[in-house]
């Protein structure tokens, strides 16, 4: 499984926010993280007392109208501005409403009314023009540019929510403008002793697509300047994630981790990384802590399955991999199948292995490689008839590298070898056997190890009497062999079974061939009476 599907099946659907304060909130909406801010905001707007409900309600309000849900917007930011009539970004909020609703008198009255709390307000500026621009940036270009002029005007150039409101409408079609400008508003408020989070963010996002180097370094600058920071921590833990750099990302979710402002989600993937990483003990406990938790999260009863699986507790394997095919919500994944199915298989249960691995091949059609796992379980059994089928409906579908031809060659060898000697049906399997294995030779010609399994199956065909072919298919062996010298040792066990076999053979029909094979023979193996005594017998 690609790695990065595998952490997305650890994670989706589930974010249970732990302790964040509201501006955790505020921050991800920035960040452009809508549905964790709105998570965060739904859970402090009433449970803490810090929290600025005005405040909270206009971000709920937004994140609402960038959904579609103009009513429940408009319904949010008028609580804004019951909680406090002197937060002026509310009026901003109901002005983009009754604008979106073709009431741009309404609208600006509200925009009017939302200036006079505080005229020299830049960043109401920059919010009105924003609204605008939400609503529509063509129809309202000009009031756009009054709006972020009269900001840039007022402020002496230093506004930065003008350079971020630039940098967003210039981020799809010129990433590098766009980051840019956020870095402007970066430097901008540097000047202010203000560490703007959201430039930070936004750069990163932009310049991830071009060039994540920087995009990282620029996370590990927002990092430092704001080390207990729960967004600048996650970001630069999901940057070094979708950078493919899951080493540092462990890492960093582990720094992450140990701030109270994470999420379940957050949890989720790092024990995911930790498994990734072989800790698997530490990838167990945090899983079993998401569990104590959330105990019908069945992303961790894969997660568990899967640190069992890779111990070798198979018993455990069975057990975790039985809660996450019996839950009712659980979306299984080839992976799953293959996991339960090999577990049950080391457990002896072979039929519920099969039943496992037949519904994956069912559900799975474009993975014709599970027919190769489901035919060694079979092999594994003693089913030998059943691992040749599943293993030729394989090969038949147009399958197949060397290593499976051979493999279906020795499911061949096994099956003939189970059937009575001297019978057809022996004789059968054994050329479906050669068949296959000379596929294997066709595709790997200079390769001896594949003659040496063609030289064991035609023997089983001949009952281990060895014939011509068997001592053609073993000379050819010997000849790749003795092309290094040294293979004479590192590939003793060959030569000796071809050494045996070719002298066997030609005892009667080349005396001197049989001798020089089984004089060699004895030098690999000394001490075998049998060969000793035919030698004797050959040199009278």
């Amino acid at each position: 499984m690609k790695v990065k599907l595998f952490f997305t099946l650890l994670v989706a659907g589930v974010l249970g926010a732990s302790a964040q304060g509201y501006q955790d909130g505020v921050d991800n909406y920035n960040a452009g993280r809508l549905d964790v801010a709105k998570t965060i905001l739904g859970n402090t707007i009433n449970g803490l007392s810090s929290t600025n409900k005005a405040e909270a309600y206009f971000y709920l309000g937004n994140i609402d109208f960038s959904e579609g849900n103009v009513a429940q917007a408009k319904a949010n930011y008028e609580k804004g501005e019951a909680a406090d009539a002197t937060y002026p970004y509310n009026l901003v909020g109901l002005g983009k409403v009754e604008l979106l609703n073709g009431n741009k008198s309404q609208a600006e009255a509200d925009f009017k009314r939302a200036q006079e709390i505080n005229k020299k307000d830049t960043k109401v500026m920059v919010a009105i023009a924003r609204a605008y621009y939400e609503v529509n940036p063509v129809t309202y270009a000009k009031e756009i540019d009054k709006q972020m002029n009269k900001a840039l005007k007022d402020s002496k150039n230093t506004e930065s929510a003008v350079f971020l409101l630039q940098g967003d409408m210039k981020a799809k079609e010129n990433p590098g403008d766009a980051a840019a400008l956020y870095e402007l508003a970066i430097e901008s408020d540097k000047g202010k002793n203000i560490v703007n989070r959201e430039a930070y963010v936004k750069y990163a996002n932009t310049y991830f697509k071009v060039a994540p180097s920087f995009a990282i370094d620029k996370l590990k600058e927002l990092n430092k300047l704001e080390p207990n920071s729960a967004l600048a921590q996650r970001e630069l833990a999901e940057k070094y994630y979708d950078n493919d750099q899951f080493g540092s990302a462990c890492q960093q979710y582990g720094i992450y981790m140990q701030n109270p402002n994470h999420f379940q989600s957050d949890e989720q993937r790092y024990a995911g990384l930790l498994f990734s990483a072989k800790e698997y003990d530490k990838s167990l406990e945090l899983a079993e802590k998401v569990l104590a938790k959330d105990p019908k999260n069945y992303f961790m009863y894969r997660l568990i399955m899967m640190n069992k699986e890779a111990v070798g507790d198979y018993p455990a394997t069975v057990e975790w991999g039985e809660k996450l095919f019996s839950h009712a919500d659980a979306k299984l994944t080839p992976t799953d199948y293959i996991l339960y199915g090999n577990a049950l298989s080391n457990e002896g249960n072979v039929a519920k292995a099969v039943e496992v691995y037949e519904k994956a091949i069912e559900l799975n059609p474009d993975k014709p490689e599970l027919l190769v796992d489901l035919s060694a379980i079979y092999e594994k059994n003693g089913q030998n008839e059943e691992a040749v089928a599943t293993m030729k409906r394989y090969l038949d579908g147009g399958n197949g590298k060397v290593n499976d031809f051979v493999k279906m060659a020795q499911r061949y060898d096994g099956l003939a070898r189970s059937l009575e000697a001297d019978t057809p049906e022996r004789a059968a399997a054994a050329a479906e056997g050669v068949k296959y294995i000379d596929m294997a030779v066709a595709k790997a010609p200079n390769t001896p190890i594949v003659y040496a399994i063609k030289a064991q199956i035609l023997l089983t065909g001949a009952n281990n009497v060895p014939n011509a072919d068997v001592v053609a298919t073993y000379e050819k062996m010997l000849d790749l062999l003795n092309a290094d010298p040294a293979n004479r040792e590192k590939s003793k066990s060959l030569y000796i079974a071809g050494d045996y076999f070719c002298g066997i053979y030609y005892m009667d029909h080349d005396k001197e061939k049989a001798k020089q094979y089984l004089t060699d023979y004895t030098v690999l193996r000394p001490g075998d009476e049998k060969v000793e005594f035919i030698l004797e017998t050959l040199n009278k």
